[in-house]
């Protein structure tokens, strides 16, 4: 088929998109609250609020993101490897940069999948090549993307969270985002955060579509290849269209078409007719050997000792 039949594939969407789970924590809901962002999600847990979209000025901290977790090892690796392909912007990231204390907390059901993305982003792995090396603007729209699957939905809201990095400092900024209301009801506890602007979400205009393609720029790349410098901050200001670098376009169906009307591919033709005058003149040598021999003449047995040079 023609990947530009769909939009989503030129930008990886299809692959890099997906909500995996892993839960290691049967008791999660009787922990001790261990921050105040732990203590208001309990807070409001009380209220015995309805799930879905809602306002989130009623209670911000509400989690009504439910669904089955895996907890077997294997969904482990896997919740694992998504959390940093997502987190660092599909960089590949090698083994002894891995976080293996935080990947053996859960394992080990010590920490949440929303814990360990917040330990992830945290590291001065992350800070280093997402955050301390580009633009202001560019570290907090990765931020958005990386923690909450989408870009910024205006000036104000990347003004309001720089803001807080400049006077609360950058891990508070991590957990404005992580602790946001936004994340308890789409990621809950349990999800690794995946792009999600694919489609229309509730809440979202349209054009955050075209930002996220902005910031993907396609399948293969990585956003620290995509600069630093911020990709969404002329839009976000003053309606700039954005530049969008799509991947190079695979005709499937025109090669496949070719077929229809009973002839191959040009160059599989030329192949053909090369082949079938080899093969046909080959088997016209062997008939005329085999016809000579038998009516007793052996003059031809000599041609292939005069090719050898024998």
């Amino acid at each position: 088929m023609y990947n530009s039949l769909s939009p989503k594939m030129d930008f990886g969407a299809t692959t890099k998109s997906s909500g995996l789970s892993y839960r290691n924590q049967p008791n999660a809901s009787q922990n001790i609250a261990l921050s105040q962002a732990d203590y208001k999600r309990a807070s409001c847990e009380k209220m015995k609020l309805g799930t879905g979209p809602r306002d989130h000025q009623e209670c911000p901290y509400r989690v009504t993101f439910d669904v089955y977790a895996p907890s077997d090892s294997s969904s482990l690796e896997v919740a694992i490897l998504a959390a940093y392909r997502q987190l660092h912007g599909n960089c590949y990231v090698m083994s002894n940069e891995r976080a293996s204390e935080l990947e053996s907390q859960l394992g080990q059901g010590r920490i949440s999948m929303r814990e360990f993305v917040r330990g992830l982003v945290k590291r001065d792995f992350y800070k280093d090549r997402f955050f301390s090396t580009v633009a202001p603007h560019r570290g907090i729209e990765l931020a958005y993307k990386h923690l909450l699957g989408r870009p910024p939905l205006n000036q104000q809201e990347v003004a309001t969270t720089i803001a807080i990095q400049a006077q609360q400092g950058y891990e508070a900024m991590v957990d404005h985002l992580v602790d946001s209301a936004e994340y308890s009801e789409v990621f809950g506890n349990d999800t690794v955060p995946y792009g999600r602007s694919w489609t229309s979400a509730s809440g979202m205009p349209m054009i955050n579509f075209v930002r996220m393609a902005a910031l993907e720029q396609n399948f293969v790349t990585s956003d620290r290849n995509n600069g630093s410098a911020s990709i969404l901050l002329r839009n976000l200001t003053n309606g700039t269209p954005l530049p969008i670098k799509a991947s190079a376009k695979v005709n499937y169906v025109g090669v496949s078409a070719a077929w229809g009307n009973g002839k191959p591919p040009a160059e599989f033709e030329k192949l053909w007719r090369g082949l079938t005058i080899v093969g046909g003149a080959h088997l016209a040598g062997m008939a005329i050997n085999v016809m000579c021999q038998i009516a007793g003449f052996n003059g031809l047995d000599r041609i292939p000792a005069l090719f050898l040079g024998k």
